[in-house]
C-alpha cells in the first residue's frame, strides 16, 4: 500500500534550494514550469517542465533553481509496504529521471491527486493510493520504454560500426546477430525500426558513397572499382549504384568532370 505523507503544488522563488539532507520518504516529482536541479549519489538531474524524477527512501541530495527564474511543482512524499507492485522503482529503488509521454494527463493526475489528499473523506487513503499508483507506473513505462531506447540506439551504432570496417566484402545478417550477441531477426527488425532502412539498405549506400569517391579520385575503372567493393558482378554494381545516386557510374563520372570544366571556365 502506498501511504501518502505529504502531497503538494509548490511555486519556488529564484534562488530557492533543499539544503543537502537524507529524503525520510520515498519523493516523486513533476516539474510543470522552468528549472530545477536535484544532486544526488547517483549523479545530478536537472528537470524541466515535463520531467518526473523518483527519489527513494534514505537518498542523500540537495537541490537548487536558477537565482533569476522560479519554477513549479508538483511533489509527493510518500511510504510504500507491499511486494513492490512489478514497478522496478520498488524493487530496484534508485534516482530516477523521464519525461511520460501525455504530460497533460500526467499532470491533471498530479492535480487530482493533490485534491484527494486535502480532502477529508474516508476514503482519501484508497484515492491517494490509487492515483499515485497510476502515476508512478506511467513514469516507469516512460522510463523503461528511454532505456530501451536508449539500448537500441548503442546497438544500431555498433552495427553500422562494423559496417564501416568491413563494408568491401559481403557481410550477412547472421554475422552482424553474431557481433552485438542478438538474431538475425531480432536485428533486422530493430535495425529497421529504429532508422527506417534495412540493414542491405545501409551496407549498399555505404559501399556507393566510397564508389563515388573512387570515381572521382582513383585512377581505377568501373570493373576494378566493382571488384575492390566486393560486387559479385559489375552489372550488379551498376544496378546499385543507379538505385541510390539514380543515375550510371559513367553517367555520373561524364556529369562531375563536365561540371568541373564548366566551373573552371567562370
Amino acid at each position: 500500500m502506498i501511504e501518502p505523507v505529504a502531497i503538494y503544488y509548490e511555486h519556488c522563488e529564484p534562488g530557492w534550494q533543499v539544503p543537502r539532507s537524507r529524503t525520510n520518504n520515498h519523493i516523486a516529482v513533476l516539474v510543470t514550469e522552468g528549472h530545477a536541479v536535484f544532486d544526488m549519489e547517483q549523479g545530478s538531474f536537472r528537470l524541466s517542465r515535463g520531467d518526473m524524477l523518483f527519489m527513494p527512501e534514505g537518498l542523500e541530495r540537495h537541490a537548487s533553481n536558477s537565482p533569476e527564474a522560479p519554477h513549479e511543482m508538483y511533489v509527493a512524499h510518500f511510504q510504500y509496504a507491499g511486494d513492490g507492485e512489478g514497478l522496478p522503482l520498488f524493487s530496484a529503488p534508485q534516482a530516477r529521471v523521464a519525461k511520460p509521454h501525455n504530460y497533460d494527463y500526467v499532470r491533471n493526475r498530479f492535480a487530482t491527486l493533490v485534491q484527494y489528499w486535502l480532502r477529508q473523506s474516508p476514503f482519501r487513503p484508497a484515492l491517494c493510493h490509487a492515483a499515485l499508483l497510476e502515476l508512478l507506473a506511467l513514469f516507469a513505462e516512460a522510463s523503461e520504454s528511454a532505456a530501451s531506447q536508449g539500448a537500441a540506439s548503442g546497438l544500431v551504432y555498433r552495427l553500422e560500426a562494423y559496417i564501416l570496417l568491413h563494408y568491401r566484402r559481403t557481410i550477412t545478417v547472421g554475422e552482424l546477430a553474431a557481433h552485438v550477441g542478438k538474431t538475425p531477426n531480432y536485428v533486422s527488425a530493430l535495425y529497421r525500426q529504429s532508422t527506417g532502412r534495412t540493414l542491405t539498405d545501409y551496407m549498399q549506400q555505404i559501399r556507393i558513397a566510397s564508389a563515388c569517391d573512387l570515381l572521382l579520385t582513383s585512377q581505377m575503372n568501373i570493373g576494378e572499382i566493382s571488384d575492390y567493393l566486393g560486387f559479385c558482378e559489375q552489372s550488379y554494381f551498376n544496378k546499385v549504384f543507379k538505385k541510390i545516386t539514380g543515375t550510371l557510374p559513367s553517367a555520373y563520372v561524364r556529369h562531375k568532370v563536365d561540371r568541373s570544366e564548366t566551373d573552371g571556365d567562370d
